[in-house]
Formats: structure tokens, sequence, C-alpha cells
């Protein structure tokens, strides 16, 4: 049998005008499987990246092509075939052509024949039902530049490499949202920036008071100055006085030099003390003199040494509340609330997601010399999450993604609770690369909803139509032939 009176796929690599150095021009995947409805899925799947395809319903077949001297950029091998096993002719056709990019589909998957599969040199594996989205995830994984080539009538995203303006300046800081409530707050550090008082910055751990505080200092007429961040938090209480405000040598055990404290290094500049509220009351009554008089005076030294610093302190806890339970003194909340700004959590704000996923995307791409787009299933999977450890949460799996993805991020790149918060959404829902803001959404027919949910279903039921009809209020052989009319094995 000839590639001629098999080829499926009209459109080839040459005719979309990609460069060999994107994929082998003219050089089509093979699709190996004895059930026609399997091979036109995958088949309609693939020219969706207008790549030629070649479908076999026999190893006989596929062997024929291989030993008629016939070339191919990948192959989908059904494990289970009338005329033998697909596993053992993978390595029959890796000998032939060694780095071919073989994926393995079977309907009696378990780690253990993956592992086989793997180990014997397949590219991929695949357990059935198979789905739209396990074929494109398979097939972008080995060719990753064809992202673009994907058409489904949906915006296609441009790819993050790193390389744009708000990109190239690490030294600046960047203030990203397109939320109301942050276009507030830049407006408040814009005001707040040019005055002088204390600051205090309140909201969940990782939303960002760090970085608001960065913002405040680089605004201000001591941007030239020092910036120095503590966290009270994390500073043990019993060293916390002399790391402020420094020491003088035999203050206590372990002072053999005067020390300048933190307030000091900050001289002119700004001091950002970090969950203030975790501070003593000693502490804080200390600080409250410092705001006050604006001098410190060292452990174990009588003398005030006269300072130029602006205090921005925050907390992660809610301060009202402290104040009333007695563990933050409230003549010293009351001298920093004067000029005070909340960071709501990521949840909600959801609008700043994505910018801020581009830009942490965009950091990460610059560093390791990639470029990366999302697929829309990893988008709508980041809008869905509520993100418990907010933008700090965020920027982890950014960095982690796209560090582990093969071009473009897809909901494997991501965590476990990310996926499992999105339920059963992947891939074969929605298209592969989608815009990557700005998206618009498009409904889906009453089949595609169909569709989807008996996908859903069956990955519920690992694969059991007996079980999934059930479950489905459906005849046991009417949803049997639903399954093969739309090639899921």
């Amino acid at each position: 049998m000839s590639m001629s009176t098999t080829a499926v796929g009209t459109a080839s690599v040459k005719d979309s005008g990609l460069g060999s150095g994107d994929y082998p021009a003219g050089v089509p995947v093979l699709v190996v499987d004895d059930e026609a409805d399997v091979r036109s899925v995958i088949s309609k799947c693939l020219r969706k990246f207008k790549v030629g395809v070649v479908e076999a319903e026999s190893l006989a077949q596929a062997r024929e092509m291989f030993d008629a001297g016939e070339q191919f950029s990948m192959v989908f091998l059904d494990r289970c075939l009338p005329d033998g096993d697909g596993v053992e002719f993978s390595r029959e056709v890796l000998d032939r052509q060694p780095g071919l990019a073989v994926v393995i589909i079977t309907g009696q998957g378990s780690t253990d024949n993956a592992n086989v599969a793997i180990a014997g040199g397949a590219f991929g594996y695949i357990p059935k039902p198979c789905f739209i989205g396990d074929i494109r995830e398979a097939f972008l994984r080995k060719y990753p530049t064809l992202s673009d080539t994907f058409h489904d009538g949906s915006a296609i995203g441009p790819a993050i490499d790193g390389s744009s303006d708000d990109e190239e300046e690490e030294s600046g800081v960047k203030l990203i949202g397109n939320s109301s409530v942050m276009i507030r707050v830049a407006l408040e550090i814009g005001e707040i920036a040019k005055m002088t008082r204390p600051v205090f910055i309140t909201g969940k751990s990782g939303t960002g008071k760090e970085v608001v505080a960065q913002k405040i200092h680089e605004m201000s007429s001591r941007a030239g100055r020092k910036f120095v961040a503590v966290n009270c938090g994390a500073m043990p209480q019993e060293l916390i006085e002399s790391q402020l405000f420094g020491h003088t040598r035999g203050a206590f055990t372990g002072a053999i030099t005067d020390r300048k404290g933190v307030f000091e290094e900050a001289d002119g500049g700004t001091i950002f003390l970090d969950e203030i509220t975790e501070t003593t009351a000693a502490f804080q009554v200390k600080l409250l003199r410092v705001l006050q008089e604006h001098r410190v005076t060292r452990v174990g030294s009588n003398q005030e040494i006269k300072l130029d610093v602006r205090v921005i302190a925050s907390s992660n806890r809610n301060v009202v509340d402290e104040v009333a339970a007695g563990r933050f003194r409230e003549d010293l909340y009351f001298r920093l609330k004067g000029s005070e700004i909340f960071l709501p959590p990521l949840k909600d704000r959801r609008e700043d997601v994505m910018p801020l996923a581009l830009h942490f995307a965009g950091i990460t791409a610059r560093k390791t010399g990639r470029k990366v787009a999302f697929s829309t299933a990893v988008m709508a999977a980041l809008n869905a999450y509520d993100w418990p450890g907010n933008v700090r949460e965020l920027e982890s799996v950014i960095d982690s993604a796209v560090q582990r993805c093969n071009g473009i991020v897809l909901l494997s790149d991501l965590p476990r609770d990310l996926r499992a918060i999105v339920g059963d959404l992947n891939e074969n829902e929605m298209p592969v690369v989608g815009a990557l803001v700005g998206n618009t959404e498009e409904m889906q027919t009453l089949e595609e909803v169909e569709d989807a949910h008996m996908q859903r279903v069956l990955r519920h039921c690992n694969g059991n139509k007996t079980q999934a009809a059930k479950t489905l209020g459906l005849d046991r052989s009417a949803f049997g032939k639903k399954c093969r009319e739309k090639g899921w094995g």
C-alpha cells in the first residue's frame, strides 16, 4: 500500500509555509489503528495543524509503508492490533527510523505497560478512551513551534519570549494588574509617594505588599537612597530591637562591637517593616517613639541618633481585631494608618491573573532563553483557581510551568491542585492555544456540550463504558455505538 493511496491530509506542512526548522516539510504523520472511527478522529485533529496524515488499519499495512522506504515525522500506534502488538512493532519502527516519535495508544493501559513502552523508546503513551486533547498535547510536545498553525476559529495568542519592553528591566518595580482595585491602588501609590508620613499596607500573605512598598519608595524623592526590608515575623523577638536600632559593644552577650541598626542603614531612605503585628508590645512602644521623635537609641546606649527615615509597615492580619485583642498598640496603629493601602486577595481581582501570569512567564522566558505560550485550558484553569497563596503562589506556579513545558504550557505542566480545581477541564474541550488576554468566549453547540459531558463521565468511570452508560442513563449498546461513532474506542 503506497502513501498516495492512504493519505487523508491534503494540506501539507510545505503548503502552510513552515520552514524545515519547525517541522520536516512534506513528511506526514502515520496513524495506525484497526478502528476507522479512531483513525478518523486522530487524523482530523492532526489536520488542524496543517500536516499531512497517512492511515493504516494494521501492522501489515504500516510495515509495507516502511518497507517501501517511506518516512514519517510521527506515529500514533494502537497497542492491540489484530495482527500483532504495537509496542513490539514500535521497536521495529525505531530500528528503521531512529529518533522517530512513536505514541502508543491502548485500551488496556496500565502504569506497567506505559513504563515498558517508554523504556522501549516510545515518545508517549495514551490510554483509551483517548480524546482530541490527548492527541494535541502529544503532537505539540514533539513540535511546539507548530502551535501557531492550529486553526479552530479562535484567536491565537502571541508567544512569550521575555523580550518585550515591559520585561527588559528588572531594576524597576512593576505594579501589574488590570482590575479596578489595582488601578485605584496605583493612584493611591502616586499620591502617597509625594508625602513623607508613614504608610500602613494590609492584605493577605503573598498579595504583593512589599512590591507596593518598593513602588512607593521608587516614586518618592527618596528613590536614590536605600530601601531596606525587614520581616518582623521571621526575626527572633529578643533580637529585633538590636537589629533595628543597633547596639553598643557589651550591651549583651555576643555584642563584641558597636553595630548600626537597619534604621541607621536606611537613613535618608525607606524602611519596610513587614508583618509589624508580630512584634512585642515593648518593641511597639519604642517604634512609636522613633516615629514621633525621628531618633533611635542603640541598645546599651543613652545617646540618641537623629534620623530621616520613612517607615512603611505591613500586616497580613486584621489590624482592628489585633488592636481590640490588645496585641497591637492602638496609638501605633493610629500613627501608621493615616496613609493606608489595602491589597485584596488575588481571587477577588481575577482580571489581574493573566497579566501577572504573562509578566512572570516573561521573566522566566528571558532568564532561560525559552519561548512559550499558554493553552486556553491553562488560562481557564489559572482564572478558575482561587490562589490561596495569592500572587506569590502564581509566580511560583508560572515559573515552574514555563521551565517544565515544551514550548506550550499545558494542564499537565500545572500542579495537581490547579488541575483538580477545574475538574475535568482539559485541552480536548477547548482550543490548544488561545489569545493570552481578551479572548472572547464562544458558545458551544449542544453536540459539543453532550460530547464534553460524555467524556467527563467516561474519565470518571476510568473508561468503563458499562458504568458510564449506567451513569448517563443510556442503553449500553447505544452508548457504545455513540463512542465508536465519535472515535473514542
